[in-house]
């Protein structure tokens, strides 16, 4: 247990050597674009079946809350990663929606 969680933040840098905090911001950017292809499909093609709007919804709420977590706690990927895609799911909410 005491590898997964650890309170002292500093104690798990040493022991990674940094790996992780170095590639974790660029992935935290760079994962939310795999939502792209959802939000063309609904917006620029209108195709919204199988699309369900209450799991997207779910979506854009916890990205929501995860984003304000990230920002309360100045955790950078946490931020970043959530508020992409609570942009994104919030798209394809409406997206959906308007062509509903």
């Amino acid at each position: 247990m005491h590898f997964f969680y650890n309170p002292h933040k500093a104690h798990f840098k040493e022991k990674s050597g940094h790996i992780l905090d170095k590639i974790i911001l660029p992935i935290a950017m760079i994962s939310p674009l795999l939502t792209i292809p959802q939000v063309l499909q609904v917006w620029v093609d209108g195709k919204i079946q199988g699309v369900s709007i209450l799991t997207w919804s779910a979506y854009a709420l916890g990205t929501l809350f995860w984003t304000l977590y990230g920002l309360a706690h100045k955790e950078k990927p946490i931020f970043f990663a959530n508020f992409f895609l609570f942009i994104f799911d919030v798209a394809i909410v409406l997206g959906v929606l308007l062509h509903g």
